[in-house]
């Protein structure tokens, strides 16, 4: 009875290892990657079945089909993937929010993750680039896409979630290296309280932006070098990939 009121403090404290720790812990980055992308294929499996049962549009090309595909499933997939993690994320602090950066660190190890080349910022948001580069690429090349206002519209959109995603990617490793995941926190804040992940996410815009870190200090070759790449990409991505998808898409639907 006398070790009751401290067993009380630990759950509601949720000390390291408590049983309201395990309970409060989070799924994986894996698991939301999974989930999202299963259900971005769900909606965009039911739009395919909409557009040809209801709309009457035939397939007969399978670039038609597959171009269709991924001009919806992929901003669904980001909009669902990046509004969960950040849901998530800006619920945890401290001690939780380290263990949770490691599980997440951990599970990238996965084949899955492997596969579907989301283990780090920088592949994340190369593959995210290519595959949008790609796909508009395709958009502007055929007549019938180039032609359509609302597959213009889905491309740009497209784009617009590559970035986000990107923005996204190097927020989480700038979480990472602030927890100090693996030793020290490799860049602080400038004001006393405990970072949260909305402050990671405001220096990943401001890098992608304006290559600025206003907020924070680097103190660490790691952390300079996911700095120097965030920077690196941002401006690949904003000063070509982005003005080149809207001079291809805005310039074949002008002269289509």
């Amino acid at each position: 009875m006398g070790r009751s009121p401290v067993v009380r403090e630990s759950v509601d404290t949720g000390t390291v290892g408590s049983p309201s720790m395990s309970r409060r812990m989070p799924r994986t980055d894996l698991f939301r990657v999974t989930v999202s992308s299963v259900v971005s294929a769900l909606f965009a499996t039911g739009v395919m079945f909409f557009l040809a049962g209801v709309v009457g549009v035939e397939y007969e090309d399978p670039t038609l089909f597959l171009v269709t595909a991924y001009l919806v499933l992929w901003p669904v997939y980001t909009a669902i993937y990046a509004t969960w993690s950040t849901f998530v994320y800006s619920r945890l602090d401290g001690e939780l929010l380290k263990r949770v950066t490691v599980a997440d660190e951990s599970a990238e190890r996965s084949p899955i993750q492997r596969f579907l080349g989301v283990t780090g910022a920088t592949n994340t948001t190369i593959s995210a680039a290519v595959a949008a580069v790609a796909i508009t690429i395709v958009v502007a090349q055929q007549p019938e896409f180039r032609s359509d206002a609302i597959y213009v519209g889905l491309a740009l959109l497209t784009v617009a979630s590559s970035w986000v995603l990107m923005v996204f990617s190097f927020a989480q490793s700038y979480l990472r290296l602030g927890a100090g995941v693996h030793d020290e926190p490799h860049l602080k804040f400038h004001f006393p309280e405990a970072a949260r992940f909305s402050d990671y996410l405001t220096l990943a815009v401001l890098l992608s932006t304006m290559a600025a870190t206003v907020p924070a200090d680097i103190s660490s070759r790691t952390a300079w070098r996911v700095v120097r790449s965030n920077v690196i990409i941002a401006f690949v991505f904003n000063s070509v990939i982005i003005a080149m998808m809207v001079s291809l898409l805005f310039g074949r639907l002008l002269a289509g």
